[in-house]
Parts: structure tokens; sequence; C-alpha cells
């Protein structure tokens, strides 16, 4: 079973060709792992170093505050809540590894449950597995029709799992128990299909909730009325039985041009935009700034968490997914 390599994800969405990442690489390794802050304020820190093929692709934050990530060789680690309120500098090795699926897109956790991740390996479907917390054996959890599943979301108030598919454009919905626990013979149904999330390249990529009925959806490339190269935000507002109402275009734009993991903190969107090496907050007016780019060592991040800093401040981590410079992947942290 042959998990995605970085090279190969690059290939699928064209990123030496198409993302302009030639020539970026990261910060001087002469500065001790600290950079400056977009505003000249807020360092940008490395939290994770994993220079070479292992690279982080997504983050989840459990309900104790440990810090969970998947790595695309196969891995789905953890870091406590009080080593990543504080640590930086830290290699793989100063990090628990929790399971060994065949490969590791999205990564979730849920308050009861096991760990869920997407996998897209060759010799399996790909699908939801379940990682347990205590070291037990990875397994199929429910199989995703199409070829890239990619992120995961928990939905605590509708017991299910909602999970992109990046290459249809797609939504599905897995069941799950309360809490998050498994349930016997789970099946992926789709829950969202729309032109809106689908595109020639890759479509429907992160996802998050804002609030209990609003959810979320990145779709990293897209090309706008005028042939300019862009990402969206997609909006959906779920009804009372569950079912998604009518998708809204919430923005497309340049500046959010590889859209890939997204995360809240209050009413605002951070996006890790991949196209561009930066994350961008973006305001419910759908106005867009940017809060950390390729001069703060980005180079194609792919996912963003807010999780417990020190002295209760909130950090922002940031996969570096790193597809042209290996020396630079691993996990970065802010304070936005």
């Amino acid at each position: 079973m042959t998990p995605i390599s970085r090279r190969a994800f690059g290939r699928l969405l064209g990123t030496t060709a198409g993302f302009g990442l030639a020539g970026v690489t990261g910060a001087d390794p002469g500065d001790g792992g600290r950079r400056r802050g977009q505003d000249g304020s807020d360092a940008v820190e490395t939290f994770v170093s994993m220079p070479g093929e292992r690279t982080p692709e997504n983050l989840a934050i459990g309900p104790g505050g440990d810090l969970f990530f998947g790595v695309t060789d196969g891995q789905v680690r953890r870091v406590a809540r009080e080593t990543a309120a504080s640590a930086t500098d830290l290699t793989l090795a100063d990090t628990d590894l929790i399971g060994e699926p065949p490969a590791a897109a999205g990564v979730e956790a849920t308050p009861e449950g096991p760990l869920y991740v997407a996998v897209n390996a060759d010799g399996v479907p790909s699908g939801v597995w379940t990682v347990p917390l205590d070291g037990g054996e990875p397994r199929p959890y429910a199989t995703v029709s199409g070829q890239f599943t990619n992120d995961i979301v928990y939905d605590p108030g509708r017991d299910r799992l909602l999970v992109t598919e990046s290459f249809a454009g797609a939504v599905y919905e897995v069941p799950v128990g309360e809490g998050g626990v498994p349930v016997d013979d789970a099946e992926a149904t789709e829950w969202l299909d729309a032109g809106v999330l689908d595109t020639e390249s890759f479509g429907a990529n992160g996802l998050t909730f804002r609030g209990a009925d609003e959810l979320l959806v990145a779709v990293t490339r897209a090309t706008d009325g005028e042939g300019a190269d862009v990402g969206r935000l997609v909006r959906v507002q779920i009804r009372d039985d569950g079912a998604a109402g009518e998708p809204e275009l919430f923005l497309e734009s340049p500046a959010i041009f590889g859209a890939d993991g997204i995360t809240v903190r209050g009413e605002q969107v951070y996006v890790a935009a991949n196209g561009r090496n930066e994350v961008v907050r973006v305001t419910t007016a759908g106005e867009s700034a940017v809060v950390a780019d390729a001069d703060d060592g980005l180079v194609f991040p792919s996912d963003v968490v807010f999780g417990a800093g020190s002295g209760g401040s909130a950090d922002l981590f940031v996969c570096n997914f790193a597809t042209t410079d290996p020396g630079s992947a691993g996990i970065l942290r802010t304070r936005p």
C-alpha cells in the first residue's frame, strides 16, 4: 500500500507550473526557528521540524487540547497540550506515534471516539479510517466514492462526519455514534454535490463549522469569469433535518488561491492558501488580510488550527507541506 507522496501530490495540483512556487524557500536556519509576524509584531516560529519526505498535511485539536497531525507517508502523531503550549523546535522524535494507517490526509478528533483519518493509498479504497488513541490497529471505517478523500470535520449535533472528496467536488456524510464513537457498517453517502465545489483542478478541500448550522468549504483552485486563478470559500446553511441548504459563494478571490485547510476564530475565517504561501484572514464582509507569508517561512501551507497557547493565548498552528522545499516541512506557530 503506497501513500501519495509530496511530489505526486504536487503534480496532481500542478504546483510547479501553476502555483508559482519554484525557488521559494524557508527562513534562514540561523534564526533559531523564530521569524517575524506579518504585521511585524507576532513571531512565526518553528514548532515541529520535519525536513525530508515525511511531511504533515492536516491538523486537529483533541477535546483535551492535544494537537494531532497526519503525516502523508502513513503516520498519525500527537503533541500533548502542555508541550504544544510552550515548546519550539521539536523534531518528529519528540512527538508521540498514535497509529500508522496506509496514508494520512485529513485528521479529526472526537470527544469519545477514535481519531478519524482520510486515507488515499494504492491497494486500499479511498475513504475514512479509524485510528484508536490507545495504539490499536487502524481500520477502514467508510469508503468514499472518488479518487481523493481529503478533509474531515465532526458534526456533534448530528452524530456524523462531513468529508470532502476533492476531485469530485463533493461533501459526504459518514455516521458515528454519540461522542464520535464508531458504529457498525458505516457507509458514506453524498451530502452535497454542487458546481461551485467542483473545478477542473482541485475542488472541495478544507471544511469547518462557523456556528452549529453553518458549514464553510474551501475550494482550492478555480478560475473566475475573467480567467484569473482564484480560490473560493463556500457557505452552506444546514437545514433542520441535517440536509445541506443551497451553497452560497462567500468569497472568490486570487487572495485565497490555493485555499486548503481552514479554521475559524469568532466570525473570522483563517485560510491556508497554499498557492500563495500565505495564511489569510477573511472577515464576515469578505475582506482579506495576510497573517503570515513566505517571508515568515511558509511553503505551501496545507492546514491551520487554533490551539491553547502559553498564558491562555490562542496559538495558530500551520502545516508547512513544503512541496518544493522539503527542508522547510513541519508545523509552524504564530499568534495572530
